[in-house]
């Protein structure tokens, strides 16, 4: 397994624009009659800030349906602009693809052919050479789509990747169809298969919608980079916001957090913040976790809300002194005094809830006073219909607050990060709330701690890689010894998601 933030091979943005009748395009699952027109190439590529030399996908959607080239004009004025173009769409014959490579075509993207007649597709690479062959692999489930998506190959996936090694291609063009367009992020799980079924490197296609898709792309050491179309189109995300993501080096570790909930000094643990048990001492819980690496650990005193007083400062010094790792602290916090008090008593951090919905200004008067770097904003989540609302006092009342823009709300005020709880989640083990998250970090550009829900090791990969997190918190999971935060980190460098490590 290659080690967390270290790449085999280079990594590539490469936006995409689909043609057709001369505009690029965008369609929904591969169906034609949900064509979105954004104009013409040059003008759309213009506002996209994308610039010359850099590599496009170009698709022409109308030679993929009908079997032969119909954007040559449009490509090849592309190519006189100095992009390097990579063309999909209508390749059948060996005719069909001296027509790109003499319009300014680099490298040509080949689908139905690739997977329905294998002697073809050996001859075209002949002819033009398998370096310039980027074979697309679009699927469905289990089952190849080939003709624009609107057949099913008779041939599996293995049989595909077969043909394809033996005609020597070195580089393919993955799409999971059923995400395509569709902003509900990458196919990370097709990836990881082809990974175990082919040595070819693969470009990513289809779903990716934040910077996060792209940061947890390049983590996948198969992968040689990816197709961006409607995030781009859409504003998004940027070009130069994803060429620098894909640039950066990926060592910036990920932290694995627990979390106490105290009620009265003693830890406690429910399903939904109902029916509470005894978890035990808090200085002995806060002690055992730093032992076995918590990146830092969060203390949410539950009844300092629900009975109207103040977190139990004691609680706080007891703990806070017994570690070395940061310490967020909340729980009825509805002042800058009260907030003062809990940094005074040992707490690095200060998350904020219930009083930040009834009073917003007081995010802004703590950012102020101590720095966005201290100011947490606790936001306990429960799904309402196709959204999700704002839950205050432990998560017992429902507000009309939309969640998802209580938080980019409250990141304008001066919170630092957000500890999102999904209260439908919390304490069922069923894994943390992916549209959740993915709905709030697509939306902000501080960090999110990701809550509620854990129950196996790949809850955790999915919350950072799917979900956008940049911390994932734990509680019962950690309380029962289900699992112990090791093995949390090395389930994650296994996956290729850096975590901090100890010192030794």
């Amino acid at each position: 397994m290659m080690p967390a933030g270290r790449r085999a091979i280079p990594f590539e943005v490469i936006p995409s624009l689909d043609l057709l009748d001369g505009n690029v395009v965008r369609l929904q699952r591969g169906d034609f009659a949900t064509a979105e027109i954004y104009g013409r190439p040059e003008p759309v590529l213009a506002s996209l800030h994308i610039p010359p030399g850099a590599r496009l996908h170009i698709v022409d959607l109308e030679g993929s349906r009908s079997g032969r080239p119909t954007a040559l004009d449009a490509v090849e004025r592309l190519a006189s602009l100095g992009y390097r173009l990579q063309i999909g769409g209508g390749v059948r014959t060996i005719i069909d693809a001296r027509q790109w490579i003499d319009c300014g075509a680099d490298r040509l993207v080949i689908g139905t052919i690739a997977a329905e007649d294998p002697v073809m597709f050996r001859k075209i690479g002949d002819s033009i050479g398998s370096e310039r062959i980027v074979a697309a692999l679009d699927v469905r489930g289990d089952v190849v789509r080939v003709s624009g998506w609107e057949r099913a190959s008779s041939r599996s996936i293995e049989d595909v990747l077969e043909t394809l090694e033996d005609a020597g291609v070195r580089s393919i063009l993955a799409t999971d169809v059923a995400r395509d367009g569709m902003l509900g992020g990458p196919s990370f799980d097709l990836y990881r298969r082809l990974a175990s079924l082919t040595s070819i490197p693969v470009i990513a296609s289809g779903g990716i919608t934040t910077l996060s898709d792209v940061t947890s792309l390049v983590r996948l050491p198969n992968l040689s980079g990816t197709v961006i179309g409607r995030s781009l189109l859409d504003g998004r995300i940027s070009f130069a916001g994803a060429v620098a993501r894909a640039s950066a080096e990926q060592s910036i570790p990920e932290r694995v957090i627990p979390c106490l909930d105290v009620r009265d000094g003693r830890v406690v643990k429910g399903v939904q913040f109902e029916n509470i048990r005894d978890a035990g001492d808090p200085v002995e819980c806060a002690k055992r976790y730093e032992a076995e690496g918590a990146d830092e650990l969060v203390i949410l005193d539950i009844s300092a809300t629900d009975r109207g007083r103040r977190t139990a400062l004691e609680t706080v010094r007891n703990v806070a002194e017994a570690l070395f790792i940061p310490l967020t602290v909340g729980g009825g916090v509805r002042t800058v005094n009260d907030f003062r008090a809990l940094l005074r008593a040992g707490a690095d951090r200060v998350a904020i809830n219930t009083a930040a919905i009834i009073r917003p200004e007081l995010i802004a008067e703590c950012a102020e006073e101590f720095g966005v770097q201290a100011v947490v904003l606790s936001c306990d989540a429960k799904r309402s219909g196709a959204s999700f609302r704002a839950t205050i006092r432990g998560g017992r009342e429902e507000t009309e607050v939309d969640a998802v823009a209580w938080c980019r709300h409250a990141a304008e005020l001066g919170a630092g990060e957000i500890l999102l709880t999904s209260v439908d989640r919390d304490g069922t083990a069923e894994g943390f709330d992916i549209e959740l998250l993915r709905a709030v970090t697509a939306s902000l550009t501080i960090g999110v701690i990701a809550s509620g829900g854990a129950g196996e090791l790949r809850h955790f990969r999915d919350a950072i890689e799917s979900g956008g997190a940049a911390a994932v918190l734990a509680a019962s999971l950690f309380h029962d010894r289900k699992l112990t935060l090791g093995e949390v980190k090395d389930y994650l460098e296994e996956c290729g998601i850096p975590t901090r490590r100890m010192l030794m």
